[in-house]
């Protein structure tokens, strides 16, 4: 399912990583290696000293963060801008350094691409990743060695856009799958509710129609045989007909409970959410008697729900803890991880405006804080009335 999710200008790709990930080392070394290549070449042309050396470095130095800085929620035309200033680098190393591996270091570039380029013209960027160099050395009197390079860098060109292109692929597979698994889990949580509720109407028109019927029956021979009893049996027949009827009363009310839709509680579905991520410890401070209103256990559930993602996709965390309780006529929640929050103040993405959204609507407010490079969230929610 090859989709990006937009939500007023912007975009939320699996792309998404922290600068110094795991997965960018590679392109670290990958990036040290060629500048290395460049730099040689532009001090044995220019010398240490001169300004074409100072600005080759600071252009090596802009790629590599443009490279990063890209890996984050940015507008499309911050995208666009971006990647064409990495460009104009591979133009600028192509026109200076004629003799380095600016192809070399477009492999970067087009690694970049499937993540922003339609599928249809993406590899056909191999050409503009190629071009300014190739433009060079054809002014310059080209040698078989620059179409030897050219040949070779563009089929790692070819490669790494297709190797990332799998990996994007995946990615998104991997996220729609993961959202599908949470609505087949939200189903699996209604049809379960909807089964309890159809048990508890059951037995309760067995009670109201089995024994209730019995009831009243016994109530009423009682009543009548208080009435024709002597004098020394009235007593005993009067306190029998009035525990019949406190019984009967007793089966009504328990008849009205079950035939009312039991309401959920917080604390089981955080347990039952927290089941979904098996790689972090959550601990749930909710009191097992906290009784809130649907509307309230709802809008809090899909806060921790929103945030026990955020958790694990952006912070890397492995711990985290949800703790709820009432003060006054509010409902308070707070959220916290063991996770990193490295960019503040924070950009606040789809989910996090979802959660305001719903939480301003219903008459609350949501705060974000950091505490220790740690994100935390606390909801307070007024309660139905």
């Amino acid at each position: 399912m090859d989709i990006v999710l937009k939500h007023q200008g912007r975009t939320q790709d699996p792309l998404r990583r922290s600068w110094f990930a795991k997965e960018n080392w590679a392109a670290i070394i990958t990036w040290a290696a060629f500048s290395y290549i460049q730099m040689m070449a532009i001090i044995r042309t220019a010398g240490v000293q001169s300004w074409q050396t100072g600005l080759i470095a600071l252009s090596l130095l802009l790629f590599i963060v443009l490279f990063l800085k890209s890996q984050h929620d940015l507008t499309r035309r911050q995208q666009w801008l971006q990647l064409g200033s990495m460009w104009l680098v591979l133009v600028l190393n192509s026109v200076l350094v004629s003799n380095g591996f600016t192809p070399g270091l477009a492999v970067l570039w087009v690694a970049l691409l499937p993540w922003f380029v339609p599928q249809r013209w993406l590899y056909w960027m191999i050409v503009p990743a190629l071009a300014p160099h190739a433009l060079v050395s054809l002014l310059d009197q080209p040698k078989m060695g620059d179409f030897i390079m050219l040949i070779t860098c563009g089929t790692f060109q070819f490669f790494a856009i297709f190797a990332m292109s799998k990996a994007r692929s995946e990615s998104l597979a991997r996220e729609a799958l993961a959202i599908t698994h949470q609505q087949l889990l939200d189903a699996q949580g209604k049809l379960a509710e909807q089964a309890a509720d159809t048990e508890r109407l059951r037995i309760a028109r067995d009670l109201h129609d089995s024994l209730g019927h019995h009831l009243t029956a016994l109530v009423i021979q009682l009543q009548v045989a208080e009435y024709q009893a002597d004098a020394a049996h009235q007593p005993q027949l009067q306190h029998c007909h009035q525990l019949a009827k406190q019984l009967l009363q007793d089966i009504r009310h328990s008849v009205s409970q079950l035939r009312e839709p039991q309401k959920p509680h917080l604390a089981s579905q955080c347990r039952a959410l927290a089941q979904n991520f098996p790689q972090l410890k959550l601990q749930c401070q909710i009191s097992a008697d906290l009784a809130l209103d649907p509307l309230s256990t709802a809008l809090l559930f899909r806060v921790c729900q929103e945030a026990l993602t955020n958790s694990i996709r952006h912070a890397s965390a492995t711990e985290a803890s949800i703790e709820v309780w009432r003060h006054q006529s509010l409902v308070n929640l707070r959220y916290r991880d063991n996770g990193q929050c490295l960019q503040w103040p924070l950009r606040e993405g789809n989910g996090l405006q979802g959660m305001r959204e719903r939480i301003e609507e219903a008459g609350g407010q949501l705060l974000l804080s950091r505490a220790q490079q740690a994100l935390q969230i606390d909801v307070e929610l007024p309660e139905e009335n």
